[in-house]
């Protein structure tokens, strides 16, 4: 079979041409139109959602600071420069316990009337030195009563002066028994005691515990010997 193309080429590339034509044309309605749609989901979106959005994070951010605003003193505790700056104070403030173990051998009474103590405790909140032991006398419990309300420190105050203190401002028997469980009769004892604040205090130096030679009411012919400097104890 023969077929024979009476078009003429110039025909031929007009009918090319507009299909050519016909295909951009859907092509970029097509393009247009997902623009368009692309457009109004964004245009929705910024105006709607994000605003939406938005306005629940606004929300919440103020809630959270009503929370935080309700918490006192919060810049002490977030803000590092009020955190550092707080230090010098903590450690100028703070008590030096140990010089309580320096003390303990100038404030056992000399034998006869030597305590040996079995707990000891404190309180630094309520400044109390709890005492708690063994001794052969009420009398040498008498003895240690007295010592412990008669001691003194000497040290050297923050400016560098040479001051002296009691050590105890108030002390009492807090419980006295006599204690047969070890074949003896040894007295048992809680002693407690209130400390003074130079005691302890951290910017107090050079603390040496004394005890003076004097004569107590509770006991005259037992008193504690006197402690010269040798026997006394140096502290921090």
């Amino acid at each position: 079979m023969i077929q024979l193309n009476l078009l003429p080429d110039i025909k031929k590339e007009f009918i090319n041409a507009q299909k050519t034509r016909a295909l951009v044309m859907s092509v970029s309605i097509i393009v247009t139109l997902g623009a368009i749609v692309l457009s109004v989901l964004l245009f929705v979106y910024v105006t709607f959602l994000q605003q939406f959005q938005i306005t629940l994070a606004t929300n919440d951010i103020k809630g959270k600071q009503q929370q935080l605003n309700g918490i006192s003193d919060l810049s002490k505790y977030l803000t590092i420069q009020n955190q550092l700056a707080a230090l010098p104070d903590l450690h100028a403030n703070k008590g030096i316990y140990s010089r309580l173990l320096n003390f303990l051998p100038v404030l056992n009474p000399n034998s006869p009337n030597n305590i040996q103590l079995s707990q000891l405790q404190m309180t630094a909140t309520d400044k109390l030195v709890s005492l708690t032991g063994s001794t052969e006398s009420f009398e040498s419990l008498n003895v240690f009563v007295d010592t412990l309300q008669n001691a003194i420190v000497t040290y050297k105050d923050s400016s560098g002066q040479q001051q002296t203190s009691k050590i105890f401002d108030s002390v009492f028997v807090q419980s006295s028994a006599i204690d047969k469980s070890n074949g003896g009769n040894k007295v048992s004892f809680t002693v407690r005691a209130t400390y003074l604040d130079p005691v302890f205090d951290a910017r107090n130096t050079n603390m040496a515990a004394s005890v003076p030679n004097i004569k107590t009411t509770q006991s005259v012919t037992q008193s504690p010997k006197l402690f010269d400097n040798s026997a006394s104890q140096g502290g921090q």
